[in-house]
């Protein structure tokens, strides 16, 4: 158990850490280079995918490493033999999908539902952070209410 604990808290802040960096890089470092609102918002929003791709990532390296080397667990259901089938649990696992096909025994059940909260956590704050960035970029055009003619 104190392996899963070790492991879930380095992730946690891993990725914390991590999306910290992309989110503030997208917010100081690109205000720097020469786009188009509409431009920046794209790269934004693509930035926000990969960023997530790439802690979904780092999960699956841990659940290839905790079942494999830590041995703390095992993966039942489908068969989990090549990395893409860690890196689809990690990717079900993240976004809380929990298709079910294959589940975790032991201890990686614990990593596996720190990921689910981890994932919540870091898609809402991406959420957030394109909501704030189409606020501030985006410009939008009055279609709520018909333009006003002369008055009556």
């Amino acid at each position: 158990m104190t392996i899963a604990l070790v492991l879930s808290l380095t992730l946690v802040v891993g990725t914390f850490l991590f999306h910290f960096m992309v989110l503030r890089w997208l917010s100081t470092g690109m205000s720097t280079i020469a786009m188009t609102p509409g431009l920046r918002i794209l790269i934004i929003v693509l930035t926000a995918l990969f960023a997530h791709l790439a802690e979904v990532g780092i999960y699956a390296v841990a659940y290839a490493l905790a079942a494999e080397v830590f041995r703390i667990g095992a993966f039942e259901g489908l068969s989990v033999s090549h990395p893409m089938d860690y890196f689809y649990f990690s990717l079900v696992s993240y976004t809380s999908l929990g298709l079910g096909d294959i589940f975790p025994s032991e201890h990686l059940r614990f990593l596996t539902g720190i990921e689910a909260l981890n994932g919540l956590l870091l898609i809402a704050w991406s959420g957030s952070f394109i909501y704030i960035a189409m606020g501030r970029l985006w410009r939008w055009e009055n279609c709520a209410e018909p333009p006003t003619q002369g008055k009556d």
